[in-house]
């Protein structure tokens, strides 16, 4: 369980919490919520796959699960959770009623709280009507603000797991500059169809993962995403890949870009240097204690002193969802810490005045001495250019 969590739920003296947005299951559970519910979900009517309830004073955590998954929940060592039926072609069930059914089940006989989380974007009104039912005087608030607190600090195993999604996003960024070097007759989804066989040779699965490949003049826009489209790769095509594989819950996300089976031209270098400087005055202006938006102009700095201006939000914390808060913006006051892992991603467009896009960004853990780069693939444009 999360100490950090805990510890600023019972300082607001919360009793007991309900989470239902895949991101916080995972986060408390450290079981992976499926990412993708397909037709489980369609048959859950869209009801929370798996509900986790935090006793906050005992520590103690109790799961309601569709029965969709009850095989790995058991495989995860959860036994105990509670389980709705959703759909089945022997017997009619009413999936609302029937998750209401297992929330009065594990709730029945409990004491009766005064404090009671949810997650006002993610819980049903059918659960949100059972608390009220079952703990009619109790006071329902939003935990938003506890759960980002809570998560903005990595402990050593989250760290570890952000370390195995970055590299099976290396092995994606790895095989686009091979690809890049070797002349073929390629289309964009033909290298993503390669990108996706590098992730899950490395996770050893397959992995959910979301991005954009987008090459040749369209990369000029910043019109995310773009890509991959059927579009045949021409030789001096730029081409900027944008991805983030999860592996065990936890998201990877990282951009590079590469100039396919021709030497970079003038404009793709100027660009390409803007936002090399860019990025690295941002990693090396991490340090505990520096403002989110100290960074931030750190990197517009650089910008400048290449003749350009800022065009875009310059990068963000990752975790258990891909774009936490806080991000790398010029209203941002917060502070960085120790074992946070922030992701920064410079980029600059031509627009229609020209034909070039570049962005480029890595994970990084904030450590005493900086920041450490969790990200080990080279640059697409090579560093001497």
């Amino acid at each position: 369980m999360k100490e950090r969590m805990l510890a600023r739920l019972r300082e607001e003296e919360y009793d007991v919490v309900f989470l239902t947005s895949p991101a916080n299951v995972t986060y408390v559970s450290e079981f992976d919520v499926p990412f993708f519910g397909g037709f489980m979900a369609d048959m859950a009517e869209k009801l929370p796959m798996v509900t986790a309830v935090l006793y906050v004073e005992e520590g103690k955590l109790e799961l309601i699960a569709s029965a969709y998954y009850k095989n790995k929940l058991i495989r995860a060592g959860y036994e105990d959770a509670v389980f709705f039926e959703c759909f089945s072609h022997l017997t009619k069930h009413e999936p609302v009623e029937s998750y209401r059914k297992a929330v009065k089940s594990l709730l029945k006989g409990k004491k009766s709280y005064r404090k009671i989380g949810i997650e006002s974007v993610s819980t049903p009104y059918c659960l949100a009507e059972c608390i009220r039912e079952i703990f009619p005087t109790a006071q329902l608030l939003d935990v938003k603000a506890v759960m980002e607190h809570a998560r903005k600090i990595k402990t050593a195993d989250e760290i570890k797991k952000l370390e195995c999604a970055a590299l099976a996003a290396d092995a994606a960024q790895n095989r686009l500059v091979e690809l890049s070097k070797e002349y073929g007759e390629f289309t964009e989804l033909d290298v993503w169809f390669e990108v996706q066989k590098s992730i899950s040779r490395v996770t050893g699965e397959m992995n959910p993962f979301y991005g954009e490949l987008v090459t040749g003049p369209r990369t000029a826009l910043s019109d995310y995403p773009l890509g991959p489209a059927n579009r045949k790769i021409e030789a001096g095509d730029i081409a900027i890949m944008d991805v983030g594989p999860r592996v065990d819950g936890y998201w990877s996300d990282c951009s590079n870009v590469v100039v396919f089976w021709k030497e970079p031209n003038e404009e793709q270098l100027r660009y390409f240097r803007a936002v090399r400087a860019a990025y690295e005055a941002g990693r090396d202006a991490i340090y505990p204690g520096v403002s989110f938006r100290a960074v931030n102009d750190a990197m517009e700095d650089a910008y400048r002193r290449h003749g350009f201006e800022l065009c875009s939000y310059l990068g963000h914390q990752i975790g258990v969802n891909v774009n936490e808060k806080p991000r790398f913006t010029l209203h941002e006051t917060e502070v960085l810490e120790e074992d946070m892992v922030v992701c920064i991603e410079p980029q600059l467009y031509t627009g229609s005045a020209g034909a070039t896009g570049v962005r480029l960004e890595k994970m990084l853990h904030v450590t005493k001495t900086g920041a450490r780069e969790l990200n080990r693939f080279a640059w697409g444009i090579e560093a001497e250019n």
